[in-house]
């Protein structure tokens, strides 16, 4: 059981609440868990950041980190079209990490509790052989709680923002590569990703579906799929990219399309709904729901594309 969503269905069943009287609303499985703590629905998620497989210290400040680890978690409960109220932090420290170090990724952490809503409540401090940044994040539906599984035949699929910036700043960093023209923008996109309140409002009101974009576009929808029971094309040519993208993917010898679909951590939103004057000012159309299962990619003729991969696993 070496795969990553292997290992979280065998957990979703080993911890099946069927039966149980206090179940929650949405166990797992989806970007977050929703659960009746006595005064309507509250929604629950933890996301990690591991030294040496989320981040290096070479590549980002500490100040960074905390503003990443913060956001990426806020992220999945923006997905569920609900707002973050709260946090939790659990900080396991290396002996080697200085002190402005642990006040800088402090800082970040407060500085993006203040812009997400998820203020820090309390947590835990550990010693470790690495730094890890663990946080919780919990906040409150705007109105029913959006999930993974609502997706419907003929829902057109949209995503926020842009697809492919921070997977191709990492790459600059990764490969050392001229910070000339565009490049600072990209890198700062995977430093600090992009925080969607308003977005997850106007979710309330219009998606059938959703979810974040953590692991790639391809895998994520792929999730929706999935839990709705649907297939979906998917509009490689429809994909949002910012300027200067595909010039420096070239640059660098990336497939600029297979990066936008595969790359992971542009934490976006990515949502199914009716077509709508509504939609389609919170995201760009790039697809849509079908019968059947699984994710088609088509080019502009409508020729379908294959994809080596369809985005990041752990444990692969």
């Amino acid at each position: 059981m070496h795969d990553e969503f292997a290992k979280i269905e065998w957990l979703k069943n080993r911890f099946d609440f069927d039966g149980e009287s206090r179940k929650p609303i949405v166990g797992i499985g989806d970007d977050a868990a929703v659960i009746e703590l006595g005064a309507g629905p509250t929604i629950v998620t933890v996301d990690t950041q591991v030294e040496g497989v989320h981040f290096r210290h070479d590549l980002i400040s500490c100040r960074d980190l905390g503003y990443r680890a913060m956001v990426a978690a806020a992220s999945d409960v923006w997905a569920m079209a609900a707002m973050p109220s709260a946090s939790v932090v659990a900080l396991s420290l290396p002996a080697d990490l200085l002190d402005e170090q642990f006040h800088e990724l402090i800082e970040g952490l407060a500085e993006a509790a203040r812009s997400t809503g998820a203020r820090v409540a309390g947590g835990n401090l550990s010693g470790g052989e690495s730094l890890t940044v663990t946080t919780t994040v919990l906040g409150s539906p705007v109105a029913e709680p959006v999930t993974r599984g609502g997706a419907r035949p003929g829902d057109a699929i949209y995503v926020t923002g842009t697809l492919g910036s921070a997977a191709l700043g990492l790459a600059i960093l990764q490969n050392r590569a001229p910070t000339t023209g565009h490049a600072p923008n990209f890198i700062e996109r995977w430093r600090r990703p992009p925080t969607h309140g308003p977005a997850a409002k106007a979710l309330a009101t219009i998606a059938t579906a959703a979810v974040d974009v953590s692991d790639g576009c391809l895998q994520d929808l792929q999730h929706v799929c999935t839990a709705s029971n649907v297939g979906a094309t998917l509009r490689a040519h429809a994909i949002p990219n910012a300027p200067g993208y595909k010039t420096r993917c070239e640059s660098l010898g990336l497939a600029p399309t297979a990066l936008a679909l595969t790359g992971g951590e542009d934490y976006e939103l990515m949502f199914t709904a009716l077509e709508s004057p509504e939609a389609e000012a919170l995201g760009t159309k790039i697809g849509r729901i079908v019968d059947g299962s699984g994710v088609r990619v088509v080019d502009e003729a409508g020729q379908a594309i294959e994809l080596a991969a369809t985005g990041f696993r752990h444990f692969s």
